[in-house]
């Protein structure tokens, strides 16, 4: 695992809100499109796509709570766990966090 920037402390979502990150892997090449939120002075970041409908979770974000509704409304998911709140069976990937003095870094 490496820790690879996504964003600028500056462009990080505030409180109550999230963001979509589009980022290409500085090494392996690999492209993600992940949505990160800000709940409670914390930063979530999971993959971006809605498993159950192909919703994106980023695209308007809709906070509730810990959970993030799909832009379909079909589904919320859990942004700590990244798990469907309604089938637990469900789950998506989720990444740590770490703030750094110069911007916001997760492993992956």
């Amino acid at each position: 695992m490496s820790k690879v920037k996504i964003s600028e402390l500056k462009d990080a979502p505030s409180e109550g809100s999230g963001k979509q990150i589009n980022l290409t892997h500085p090494f392996t090449e690999t492209k993600y499109v992940l949505a990160m939120f800000c709940v409670g002075e914390k930063y979530y970041v999971l993959t971006d796509e809605c498993r159950m409908c192909g919703g994106s979770l980023s695209r308007s974000p809709d906070i509730r709570g810990m959970f993030a509704a799909c832009s379909n409304e079909e589904c919320l998911w859990n942004i700590r766990r990244g798990s469907c709140k309604f089938d637990r069976s469900s789950v998506t990937t989720t990444y740590r966090v770490s703030v750094m003095e110069d911007g916001l870094y997760i492993e992956i």
